[in-house]
């Protein structure tokens, strides 16, 4: 009888483990079912829906400063569309796309949380987060959904994701002489991994085939630290010069994605050499090699801030050096920037204050996009070696937006440094832009929305600093390299309609656009040359794929710097353009022909 006691009382024990257990469990389905609803009608549109900006903070405004309870991990499968929430995808395609696809883990999506349980709710910083995984290339979307605790002043926090299709591939090069075919998985086995492999098979090289091999990985092990390591054959990499080049490359960054965020930073080292393998005679191919190391850490000030207080100081060092073990040997060649061994130091203190509107239709088809706005201010000093002239270097930029409501919004942007040397200003450049997003407004079932651009740049006492140019950024297809200016105006004005037609989940969007590039050099002694681009196109993409937008377009050009009229045609296969969530980067140099 005495041994029959402990057995029953195990047993008792154990039945009201399971009970309280099972109990914990449906309590959490309950909770995650609730909320996985609320996160769907969030993440998902309808054909007829109005595009009002909504702040980022809204959904989590009413439960500041209760204590997070608990914190799980949802995700929207395939079958569910993002563009009409009462529609389902075909069943065959979302068995297959989940066949072939790997689901991101809860523990990925946990290394990309920063945000503690038992912590007071903060919303700006939970809109943060839910930004900047938003923001990774094998997310779709993210919402975070507060639940409050019923009889207690805590919620539970459910993080709900929907992924994109991460296998992927690109097509470039020229057809059928030397195509260049890519295949990638950007989430290998739900770890926030990218594996990619591209080939190009060029007829004129020897040898014949090149490949590059890239590996990347998203907050490693949490640290909210992402890296890349690449070897390329075919031009890849981070390259500098004009010969097909192979490379090394290692990068490490930690972006600072929330101002609740104490450091930042970033480590790239390259080693890159020019090839010979198009058999150029010896008198006209470069043979050069350099190596690149760049290294920055920035500390965020003013962390411990009331949550509402927004405001931020970022002082942040950077040294970088590449440096030649081998250089062009040609005269011309080696007074070129990029052919000469560089080294700097450079600091910035700057101040931040930025917040973020969610809305819709600006670079995507219908997915969430996040509109910063607010104010950047930002001090550079440092000292340089470039050609053989060492420099102190001085820059200020400020950068500013502002968003509607109703939805447009605008930036603002302005920037000027250069160098001292002797008493005088060297390779001085100002430069300023402003451009105006329409609010999206309704066509039928379709979505217009405008973009009017506007940028000048000035350079005062060139010394080693390249030519202001034209590139095809400007004026798409117009890449001159004969053309050297001092001054430069570039007006562009681009309208776009997003339609609901879609063919095998492809939406459509048709644009129309102008462009203008008014150059003036009076160092060179000629007048203004005034430049003009007309462009219309089509623009695909399938939200539910990794793939960026796909870009087709055609350009007349009345006149060219030869004084000739040409059409001009472009494909691009992953046309990426949306906001980095970054608050604050390293300190950089204006760049102007970039």
């Amino acid at each position: 009888m005495r041994s029959l006691i402990p057995c029953v009382l195990i047993l008792f024990l154990n039945v009201n483990t399971i009970v309280a257990q099972e109990k914990s469990d449906s309590t959490k389905t309950s909770i995650t079912k609730k909320a996985f609803r609320a996160g769907l009608k969030l993440v998902s549109t309808n054909p007829s829906d109005t595009i009002i900006n909504a702040q980022s903070i809204e959904n989590f405004t009413q439960f500041a400063g209760k204590t997070i309870r608990n914190i799980y991990v949802e995700r929207i499968g395939f079958e569910k569309s993002i563009y009409d929430s009462t529609k389902k995808v075909s069943t065959t395609i979302s068995k297959l796309a989940n066949a072939l696809h790997s689901d991101t883990r809860e523990k990925t999506i946990r290394q990309h949380i920063f945000f503690k349980q038992y912590q007071q709710l903060n919303p700006y910083e939970l809109a943060d987060n839910e930004r900047f995984i938003r923001d990774r290339d094998f997310i779709l979307d993210c919402r975070i959904v507060a639940t409050p605790v019923e009889g207690t002043d805590s919620v539970d926090l459910t993080v709900i994701t929907r992924d994109v299709f991460s296998l992927g591939a690109t097509i470039g090069g020229s057809f059928p002489s030397a195509p260049k075919i890519g295949l990638f998985d950007a989430n290998i086995m739900g770890k926030a991994q990218r594996l990619q492999f591209t080939a190009l098979i060029d007829q004129e090289r020897s040898p014949k085939f090149g490949y590059s091999l890239l590996y990347r990985k998203s907050s490693l092990l949490g640290s909210l630290i992402n890296i890349d390591m690449e070897y390329t054959q075919i031009n890849t990499g981070a390259s500098i010069g004009d010969e097909a080049e192979f490379a090394y490359l290692l990068r490490l960054t930690r972006p600072l994605v929330s101002p609740y965020l104490r450091l930042a930073g970033g480590l790239e080292v390259s080693r890159n050499w020019s090839d010979n393998v198009y058999n150029e005679p010896d008198s006209i191919f470069l043979d050069y090699d350099y190596k690149i190391f760049n290294s920055w850490l920035g500390y965020n000030i003013g962390i411990k801030k009331a949550a509402t207080a927004r405001g931020r100081h970022f002082l942040a060092f950077r040294y970088f050096d590449g440096y030649y073990l081998d250089a062009p040997q040609l005269e011309e060649d080696r007074e070129e920037i990029r052919y000469n061994s560089a080294y700097g130091y450079l600091s910035e203190f700057s101040f931040y204050r930025q917040d973020f509107y969610k809305t819709r239709y600006v670079f995507g088809f219908g997915r969430t996009e996040d509109i910063p706005y607010g104010i950047s201010l930002g001090i550079t000093g440092g000292y340089l070696r470039e050609v053989s002239l060492e420099r102190p270097y001085a820059a200020f930029k400020i950068r500013y937006a502002v968003v509607n409501k109703r939805g447009s919004f605008h930036r603002f942007q302005f920037q000027s440094g250069g160098y001292l040397r002797n008493d005088k200003l060297e390779d001085f450049v100002i430069q300023g832009g402003a451009a105006h997003f329409t609010r999206a407004l309704n066509v039928q079932r379709s979505k217009f929305r405008g973009l009017l651009s506007a940028e000048y740049t000035q350079i005062i006492n060139r010394r080693v600093a390249d030519w202001i140019d034209v590139t095809s950024k400007y004026i798409p297809g117009f890449n001159a390299d004969t053309l050297n200016a001092d001054s430069r105006l570039a007006l562009s004005l681009q309208t776009v309609l997003y339609t609901p037609r879609a063919i095998l989940g492809f939406r459509m969007a048709p644009f129309a656009q102008i462009d203008m590039v008014s150059l003036r050099c009076d160092a060179c002694g000629f007048p203004n040359n005034t430049y003009w681009g007309f462009s219309a196109g089509l623009r695909t993409r399938n939200e539910n794929l990794i793939f960026g937008t796909i870009e087709v377009k055609a350009t007349y050009i009345p006149e060219d710097e030869y004084g000739e009229s040409k059409f001009v045609f472009g494909f691009k296969q992953n046309l990426r353009i949306k906001y980095t969530g970054a608050f604050a980067t390293q300190p950089t140099l204006i760049r102007y022909n970039q």
